[in-house]
C-alpha cells in the first residue's frame, strides 16, 4: 500500500489543506486498487492524481524489475467502493486501511475506531 496525500488548493501557498487516500498494488489479483474515504472514480481530481502516481509506479517497476516474473504494466486500476466518512478525518480512514487491509475488504471505520486510534 502507498499512502497518498493530495493538496486540495495546490496554487494557494497559504492553504495546506489536503486529503489522504491509499493506492494498493495487489499482486495476487493483478490489479491496482485506489481506496478513498470521500471520493470515487467519478471524481476527476482523484483519478487525475491517482493515475499520475500509478503511471509513475508502473514505469519505475518496469525500470527496476524488468526481469522479474511479475510485471504490472497491464494491471488495471480499480477504485474500491468504501463506506464514505462522516465527521471523522480522512487520515484516520487511511490509517485503518493500512492497518487492516486484506485485499478488497474495506475495514469498517466507526467513531469507536477513531477513538481507539
Amino acid at each position: 500500500m502507498f499512502p497518498m496525500f493530495q493538496e486540495l488548493a495546490p496554487h494557494d501557498r497559504h492553504d495546506k489543506c489536503g486529503h489522504h487516500y491509499a493506492v494498493c498494488l495487489d499482486l495476487k489479483n493483478q490489479r491496482i486498487e485506489v481506496v478513498d474515504s470521500i471520493r470515487s472514480e467519478a471524481d476527476a481530481d482523484l483519478t487525475t492524481h491517482a493515475e499520475f502516481f500509478i503511471k509513475n509506479l508502473k514505469e519505475t517497476w518496469n525500470r527496476h524489475y524488468e526481469h522479474s516474473k511479475v510485471q504490472i504494466r497491464h494491471f488495471p486500476t480499480e477504485y474500491v467502493a468504501t463506506v464514505k466518512q462522516g465527521n471523522t478525518d480522512c487520515g484516520f480512514h487511511a490509517l485503518e486501511y493500512f492497518a487492516k487491509w486484506e485485499g478488497r475488504i474495506v475495514p469498517a471505520i466507526t467513531d469507536a475506531t477513531v477513538v481507539e486510534l
